[in-house]
């Protein structure tokens, strides 16, 4: 076996008990520089054995995992519950913010409600940056919305990729509002694809405060990739279905959850 084949078997081993295998992991475990270890990612894609992200590569997820997600039958599931935090969420805004907003139906009900404040004249200067149709459609009419590029996700109504990263790469917001997939306190923020996870850890790194928006169940459910751990500049809001426990245990982790 080469020299080349050998580091990739290592490589899909390693994988086989992690979801994500940092490029700089690789380097040291090889010895070897970075270009060459991005070529050994780029050649395990090829093949259709992992999946390229921001930083390394994920292992492939399960089959069927995360197929069923569909907005438009999503957006009835806890929708009280989702609008309370969205509108807690929306309380939040202020004159002259610049804010990213992710896709998923508990966004949508903070894009709502801050298109119901600035109807009413409360606010007048938001900035809007969104990958997600539903938010630009809601807030359009009312202030000024960046809608990204890239390739458009029918089921979940927005758009991500390399095209949407790229577009995000040279921006700043002073706070973003972002779904989840799931969530837990020990683990971190999960979504069930590389596209979202990439491009939200990437608006995350962008962004002076970062809010995450989770109804209590998403504290239940497990996802495929972790893409980011949960530090003191995020603050999630959630239901106040949400296990007590959890709270506890986040605060002792310095973990700041809102209940509404």
């Amino acid at each position: 076996m080469g020299k080349v084949s050998s580091r990739e078997q290592e490589v899909l081993e390693v994988l086989k008990h992690r979801r994500k295998l940092e490029t700089a992991e690789i380097v040291e475990r090889f010895s070897i520089s970075e270009s060459t270890a991005r070529r050994l990612c780029a050649s395990l894609e090829r093949q259709g054995r992992v999946i390229r992200g921001v930083g390394g590569i994920y292992r492939l997820p399960e089959p069927g995992l995360g197929d069923d997600y569909e907005y438009d039958r999503l957006v009835s599931e806890n929708a009280p519950q989702k609008d309370r935090i969205g509108r807690h969420a929306g309380g939040l805004l202020e004159e002259g913010d610049i804010i990213f907003l992710s896709g998923g139906t508990t966004v949508a009900r903070l894009a709502r409600h801050l298109a119901q404040r600035l109807a009413r004249g409360e606010l007048r200067r938001i900035l809007v940056t969104t990958n997600s149709v539903i938010n630009a459609e809601l807030l359009a009419p009312h202030t000024k919305v960046l809608l990204i590029g890239g390739e458009y996700r029918p089921r979940r109504r927005d758009v991500a990729g390399p095209m949407s990263e790229r577009m995000i790469s040279g921006a700043r917001f002073n706070k973003c509002f972002l779904g989840v997939d799931a969530i837990d306190v020990d683990s971190g923020l999960m979504v069930f694809d590389v596209e979202t996870g990439n491009l939200d850890e990437l608006v995350s790194a962008r962004s002076d405060i970062k809010y995450i928006l989770a109804d209590s169940t998403k504290f239940k459910d497990k996802s495929f990739i972790t893409y980011s751990a949960i530090s003191e500049s995020h603050l999630i809001i959630t239901d106040d279905g949400v296990d007590p426990s959890v709270v506890a245990k986040g605060k002792v982790k310095g973990i700041r959850i809102v209940t509404v």
